[in-house]
């Protein structure tokens, strides 16, 4: 008599297990359904469904815990479609970085409107994995038996696939590549991690990972102390000092630096503009480039050599500054990860890109609303420091469609233009982006009514095709990669109470200079010293000299009687030019 009741309740749990199963896989289709190459259908279709084929399997004759262990996820499955929606791929460790260090404001301001449906999605995907834990459990479901087994047995095969064929790929290779033998078990473990359920477990451990590891570095500087202090007579107006830090930015396609294309259309008009021209960096990563502008290492140092001295934002700090560090980049990573150990020195730290390198979106306009928030937030003297994405592969990312003004680019239809015409036009386009953004920041600053002044340079530069060179990106060691843009730009006010620092550094602007001349120079430009200050470092000073100007790679070189090959004007040892800049010394 019970029994169609029975039946009822048995039909109901299995269709609610359905619906869960539907609910974790719909991130994988929307991502399925932007990128539709081979690895993809592994990582959001293959996989995912065989490894929760084994779950329901191995816990058969309790299908109600399957469905609680899958709970979480289903909380965050609609998170993950709201984002893959956006931005065409999955989360990963650094996104969960991102959004576990974006405090509240950020997150209004991200989401808006949204906020309440993203709350009742999320509460809706858990309650369809409570629910249907709760109906297996009634319905009393098994099973049982040899099919268990066998699908059991299929679905661990099936999993299994992608690595074999790693493995037998990679060994017909064996022969032609010196690639690592684990190489097949480290593209099945990223299969795995880009799919969704499965791949936030290893997502969540590589971002604790990570970030245990950046604190961990950033503590040691904890107790290190300049004993900075200002210098000259205190205004009795605000101060705010703003140090820019760009992204694969070449000096060559920059406007200002004599570029035949108008890059530059809004910096080009601002008063005030003072463009380094004879700017280089040492180093052609963002790792080791990075850290020789915010701190004092040297040129001539190896980029993972120990250093125990804090940054330029621990200087500013003991100075009285409120110090900011506003970032559109990420906040671990290979990469990331020796960066934000100094960004967390500052008194407030922002991360705002969700969309990581390989997607569109944040675009570096995100950085105006935060350093609009801190001018209003303290009234305070402030120094802060905004990181840009700016140039950085694949450049049409780095730019929203309305600065799309060179064409064809690098994602225009097949067929029209060449590849270099396409990768100039698409590079060009992000510079023109930066321009406006830069504008907009400078923008920002002349209406705050402070003393103010800001400093730009890009971590370095990039090669882009041209007719003799097919290299593209950063880290190869050409004379682009390590000829970079820096300007200074400063208010009215800071140059009637600082004209001595103007015209210093302006007099300097056209000598050989590099990154390592930073850190002094932010020192001199907001008016701090401390006992071991160097100022034959520093732009801002009449003591200033030239320094040789070490550039690395995989050595140290002079860059100043280096000589270039002619493919891709890769820099290489040289002896020293005959006549000197003398005016340089």
């Amino acid at each position: 008599m019970n029994h169609p009741v029975s039946s009822l309740k048995r039909k109901f749990a299995l269709l609610a297990i359905a619906l869960l199963i539907v609910l974790l896989m719909l991130p994988n289709l929307v991502w399925l359904a932007h990128d539709h190459t081979l690895s993809v259908w592994t990582a959001a279709l293959l996989l995912p469904l065989a490894m929760l084929t084994v779950l329901f399997a191995l816990l058969g004759r309790w299908p109600w815990l399957s469905c609680l262990l899958l709970a979480p996820f289903a909380l965050l499955a609609p998170l993950e479609f709201y984002y893959v929606a956006q931005y065409h791929h999955p989360t990963s460790a650094q996104i969960i970085a991102t959004i576990i260090a974006t405090n509240p404001l950020e997150i209004r301001e991200y989401f808006g409107h949204l906020i309440p449906l993203l709350a009742l999605a999320l509460l809706a995907g858990l309650t369809v994995a409570l629910l249907a834990a709760w109906m297996s459990g009634r319905a009393h479901l098994r099973w049982r038996g040899a099919t268990r087994i066998s699908v059991l047995c299929l679905g661990v095969a099936v999993a299994l696939v992608p690595l074999a064929v790693g493995y037998a790929t990679a060994r017909h290779k064996a022969a032609e590549t010196s690639d690592s033998a684990s190489a097949p078990l480290h593209v099945y473990g990223d299969a795995i991690e880009d799919g969704f359920p499965f791949g936030v477990v290893p997502r969540v451990v590589e971002y604790r990972h990570e970030w245990d590891r950046m604190r961990t570095e950033a503590a040691k500087f904890k107790a290190f102390r300049f004993h900075a202090r200002r210098a000259g007579p205190s205004l009795h107006q605000r101060q705010v000092y703003v140090l820019v830090i760009g992204e694969s930015s070449r000096r060559a396609n920059w406007q200002l630096f004599g570029y035949d294309r108008a890059t530059n259309p809004e910096l080009s008009k601002l008063a005030n503009v003072v463009p380094l021209t004879r700017f280089i960096t040492t180093w052609p990563e963002s790792i080791a480039a990075i850290p020789m502008i915010l701190t004092r290492r040297k040129p001539e140092m190896a980029w993972d050599a120990p250093w125990h001295e804090a940054s330029v934002l621990r200087a500013m700090a003991e100075a009285g500054y409120e110090t900011y560090w506003i970032s559109n980049q990420q906040a671990i990573g290979e990469f990331d990860s020796p960066v934000s150990m100094y960004a967390y020195e500052a008194e407030h730290v922002e991360w705002l890109n969700h969309a990581s390198w390989t997607a569109p979106g944040s675009y570096d306009e995100d950085l105006v609303r935060p350093l609009k928030d801190a001018l209003r937030a303290s009234n305070k003297d402030l120094f802060i420091v905004l990181h840009m994405m700016g140039s950085h592969v694949k450049y049409d990312y780095r730019y929203p469609p309305a600065f799309e003004h060179w064409k064809p680019t690098q994602l225009s239809p097949p067929g029209d233009g060449n590849n270099i015409e396409r990768a100039r036009n698409s590079y060009d386009n992000s510079i023109l982006y930066t321009d406006h953004v830069l504008a907009q920041v400078i923008d920002t600053l002349k209406s705050s009514g402070a003393v103010t002044a800001l400093w730009f340079e890009s971590d370095h530069g990039e090669v882009i095709p041209t007719p003799t060179c097919d290299k593209e990106g950063h880290g190869v060691g050409t004379v682009p990669e390590y000829e970079i843009p820096a300007l200074f730009w400063y208010s009215d006010s800071y140059q009637q109470h600082f004209p001595q620092r103007v015209a210093t550094l302006r007099a300097h602007s056209g000598k050989r200079t590099l990154s390592a001349d930073t850190f002094e120079s932010l020192i001199d430009m907001a008016g701090v010293t401390f006992p071991t200050h160097d100022e034959t470092w520093s732009l801002f000073s009449p003591q200033w000299h030239y320094h040789t100007r070490w550039v690395a790679q995989t050595r140290h070189i002079d860059f100043d009687t280096a000589r270039f090959d002619k493919t891709c004007e890769r820099v290489l040892p040289g002896t020293p030019a005959s006549g000197d800049d003398d005016d340089d010394e």
